[in-house]
């Protein structure tokens, strides 16, 4: 009900309009008989634009009011998303540069294997990689926010 309540009121306001304006062509004019539906033609003519640009206004109203009402949706989300990616890549910086010390330990370590180091080095860098390309992302649909999450095709 609430995203045709322009259009519902205006329909209101232009029956309440109609039967106003028989009250007064019956009252303040002296016609002779109340008539809802006026047998002038030209009356009837006027009254039937009126009411229309009444329920035209109503209906235009509605619809702008929900597309702006859908963009404020988009907005929130596309904020909403912004502030988790800002979060995940402040947690994941911290990680990153906590497993630098685990790093530094395991070379100093002559018994630590340089290739298990290679392969450290590799998915550190992959990550600060995913995570800066999904932090980039503007056009928020699911496609673009999947992406970076894809396996890296070599």
């Amino acid at each position: 009900m609430k995203k045709k309540m322009f259009t519902f009121a205006s329909v209101v306001m232009a029956l309440t309009f109609w039967f106003f304006d028989s009250l007064i062509h019956h009252f303040l004019y002296n016609e002779p008989q109340f008539e809802l539906v006026p047998e002038d033609f030209n009356e009837f003519w006027m009254r039937s634009v009126i009411v229309l640009l009444i329920m035209l206004f109503g209906i235009f109203a509605d619809y702008f009011t929900n597309k702006i009402m859908f963009k404020q949706k988009q907005l929130e989300v596309a904020n909403v998303y912004s502030l988790m990616i800002n979060a995940s890549l402040n947690v994941l910086n911290n990680l990153i540069n906590q497993m630098r010390i685990f790093e530094m330990e395991a070379l100093k370590s002559k018994d630590f294997d340089r290739d298990v180091i290679n392969l450290y080095d590799n998915a550190i860098k992959e990550a600060t990689y995913l995570i800066d390309a999904l932090s980039k992302v503007e056009d928020i649909t699911e496609r673009k926010i999947r992406a970076p999450a894809e396996p890296i095709k070599e």
